[in-house]
């Protein structure tokens, strides 16, 4: 009795819909009890419904093996596969499970999801009629067997269908999802409306009416529809998973993130809202966390490339640049998995080489369609005013807007009619300076390839420039479908090659891409006679304090780029200069340092690497005039590689800190080498790690020198090309003329 017991209620607890309980009593089952597999096919079965698949597999497969005569470990199994994406697999063990029980209905039900999903609503049909016959009163069956109707209906018919589905008040989200996309938002929304009207506590029609909504591009008023489906479902999962990702397109994280969680818990058996989790605390910098969530979604439902992706951006984030590297290698050779290696490879201090990095991206361009020259609407006459495109998320504060908007502003408007594409909408200072600037300004809502290239078309630019790469909000790959007759690649990821056929131009200088560089990019190389960019600093800067160490009495060295550029190499480089010069101290300041998990993480590292943690300060993210503030306490940057810093070297030289620099061989690895150059510091640029300690050193050494550098290095940085926007829109407006040029010789 007392082997008994146990399972007994363990049995109770999941008729009871309480898998979490069970499991203890399934666990002492399968210890004690004289033929343990029952108990280990249940215990597979409730960490199945918990989502906990990577436990939950290896039982199954063995209750396969020892329970031959049942369906039930292969139908379970069939339905981990699904929701891995293993499609073949999950069909095969569907099929075994028929194979043992004929009848089994559930396993006809599966495969009729698959068909769904493949969209082959026929098909499906004649499973679930199959099914019907076995259980003619189940009542999902008969809802499921409704939707697959309505898709094999035209789309007024299907409406009717579907909207009798939402009525009826059974059959969960997917009745609303249906309901939602079978006709355009304005023609869907009044029946729906409708429908919430007569039914004003079946939160199945806010539901629908969120997700029409947000198909229109409505995204807050489909906020407050989740809302209320929220409070009417009594916070069901589904909906508290489609509020968080609505708010997280708003990029409120703080908010989005409880109802990612909740509904992670309550449906942990989707991908796609523990995935969300993750990213949505990769935002909130939470990386250690975000991590966890990622790697236990990753053990559950196998290395999807979405969660793989994420995964290598949060090791990164963490400085863990080879971990990132080797989890973005695992994601397939396909354009999103080599894009996603494309973000973390610069970072690597020995794949982040440009030859590395060029290899990479002509594998991701041999991927994708190869460029076409269709003729021009409005002719190639090569002196005529330009329509110029500028594509970017990024109008706003962030790098892409602080080293583009003054040069943008200042092009000649006789020359050059400016387009924004504008990928997110954004309305901070700088959002308003890039709306105020533009001829044009275009709000392009989230469309896949094709759609997004035709609505740039529409607009006809002579030349698009992008300003996205393969980062984050960036859609440089649509661009291999061509959406102008001259493409040129500007800032925004700018660390390397995009590898696109399609981009014709990589805009650059020749700090950047000195001569011999060339064979790293699959462009041709659009040089500016100055600085590839334009610094507008803010106009909240403070002002540039004395030399911290005149009072101190020692030399306090900084950086505030982020962790993934801070490599072990460059923390043994460090190491030695703070060996070297008695007294001296370290400031990190970043965003990830604010992550506890993180923080103990790189100070270990940094003690790995012989650099005392007792004489590091870490900080975390502050507003960002306490930021630039944060630089009066600094006497001298040093500058992470192989990839260097881009507008955090030019607010260490506006702030008056001068920088540390070690040239490397690629695009990321050479920003500071272009804004040393352009305000006239070569001379704190090196070329190996022996030459990058000895000038740090040296420089330590002169104190009052470095306090007169300090003094006038404002003066010198806004005097000097980096900042002189007039000279850039010249410049810039001479480039772009120049490849417009050579576009209309090729006819």
């Amino acid at each position: 009795m007392n082997h008994i017991a146990p399972f007994r209620q363990a049995i109770q607890a999941l008729s009871e819909g309480r898998p979490r309980e069970a499991l203890p009593w399934l666990r002492q089952s399968i210890a004690e009890a004289d033929e343990p597999e029952l108990a280990g096919l249940n215990l597979g079965m409730a960490l199945a419904d918990l989502g906990e698949f990577g436990e939950a597999e290896p039982l199954l497969l063995r209750a396969a093996q020892e329970l031959r005569h049942l369906a039930e470990p292969h139908f379970r199994l069939g339905r981990i596969a699904a929701q891995r994406m293993r499609i073949a697999e999950a069909r095969q063990h569907f099929d075994t499970a028929l194979a043992v029980e004929p009848d089994h209905v559930m396993s006809l039900v599966g495969l009729a999801m698959l068909e769904e999903a493949a969209g082959h609503p026929h098909e499906a049909l004649a499973l679930l009629d199959h099914a019907a016959l076995l259980a003619p009163r189940d009542e999902h069956i008969a809802l499921f067997r409704l939707r697959c109707q309505a898709a094999t209906r035209e789309p007024q018919a299907a409406m009717e269908i579907a909207l009798a589905l939402l009525a009826h008040g059974q059959g969960g989200v997917e009745n609303a999802r249906l309901a939602a996309s079978l006709l355009p938002p304005a023609e869907a929304l009044p029946k729906l409306e409708a429908g919430a009207a007569n039914q004003p506590v079946n939160w199945l029609w806010s539901f629908a009416i969120a997700l029409a909504q947000h198909a229109a591009g409505a995204t807050e008023d489909a906020v407050a529809s989740l809302r209320l489906a929220s409070l009417l479902s009594d916070g069901a999962p589904a909906v508290a998973g489609e509020l968080g990702m609505r708010l997280a397109d708003l990029r409120r994280h703080t908010e989005a993130e409880p109802h990612l969680a909740a509904a992670a818990r309550g449906l942990p058996t989707d991908p796609g809202f523990r995935s969300q989790h993750g990213i949505t605390l990769f935002k909130l910098h939470r990386f250690a966390e975000c991590r966890a969530v990622l790697e236990a979604a990753i053990r559950d439902f196998g290395p999807l490339p979405a969660l793989l992706g994420n995964l290598a951006l949060a090791l990164n984030a963490q400085g863990a640049q080879q971990e990132a590297l080797a989890t973005a290698r695992r994601n397939p050779g396909n354009v999103a998995g080599l894009a996603n290696q494309l973000g973390v490879q610069p970072y690597h201090p020995r794949e982040g080489s440009a030859a590395a990095l060029a290899a990479t991206a002509r594998a991701l361009g041999a991927l994708l369609p190869q460029p076409s020259l269709p003729p021009h609407p409005r002719g190639f006459a090569p002196e005529r005013r330009l329509r110029v495109g500028f594509l970017s998320s990024h109008f706003a504060r962030h790098p892409v807007g602080w080293l583009t908007l003054a040069g943008i502003e200042a092009l000649p408007r006789d020359e050059i009619e400016v387009v924004c594409f504008s990928l997110r909408p954004n309305t901070d200072a700088l959002a308003r300076r890039f709306h105020d600037t533009a001829d044009l300004w275009r709000e392009l809502p989230k469309l896949d390839d094709a759609d997004l290239v035709e609505a740039i078309r529409a607009d006809a630019p002579d030349i698009l420039v992008d300003l996205g790469g393969h980062g984050e909000g960036g859609r440089v790959a649509a661009l291999a479908h061509r959406a102008a007759p001259v493409q040129v690649k500007w800032v925004g990821a700018q660390s390397c090659s995009t590898g696109v056929p399609a981009m014709d131009w990589m805009l650059t200088d020749a700090r950047e891409t000195p001569p011999g560089s060339e064979a790293h990019y699959t462009e041709r190389l659009l040089s500016l006679p100055d600085g590839y960019v334009c610094y507008a600093p803010p106009a909240w800067a403070p002002a540039v304090g004395p030399l911290p160490a005149l009072a101190r009495g020692h030399i306090t060295f900084g950086c505030f780029n982020n962790m993934a550029k801070i490599t072990p190499e460059a923390l043994r480089a460090w190491a030695a200069i703070l060996n070297a010069v008695p007294g001296s101290r370290l400031v990190l300041r970043t965003h990830a340092l604010a992550d506890a998990e993180t923080r103990a993480l790189v100070l270990a590292r940094a003690a790995a690497c012989g650099l005392d943690p007792a004489r590091i300060e870490t900080h975390g993210p502050v507003p960002h005039e306490e930021l630039l503030a944060a630089y009066n306490d600094i006497d001298l940057a040093l500058e992470p590689f192989p990839y260097a810093g881009g507008l955090t070297a030019c607010e260490a030289l506006y702030m008056g800190v001068p920088l540390v620099a070690l040239a490397g061989s690629s695009f990321a690895g050479r920003h500071a080498v272009s804004h040393l150059t352009n305000v006239g510091l070569p001379d704190w640029i090196t070329d190996s790690t022996p030459a990058y300690i000895a000038r740090a050193i040296a420089a330590c050494r002169d104190v009052p020198a470095l306090a007169a550098l300090r003094a006038g290095l404002r003066a010198r940085v806004a005097a000097s090309p980096l900042m002189d926007a007039p000279r850039f829109g010249r410049n810039l407006a001479d480039a772009l003329r120049r490849a417009w040029r050579e576009r209309c010789l090729e006819g």
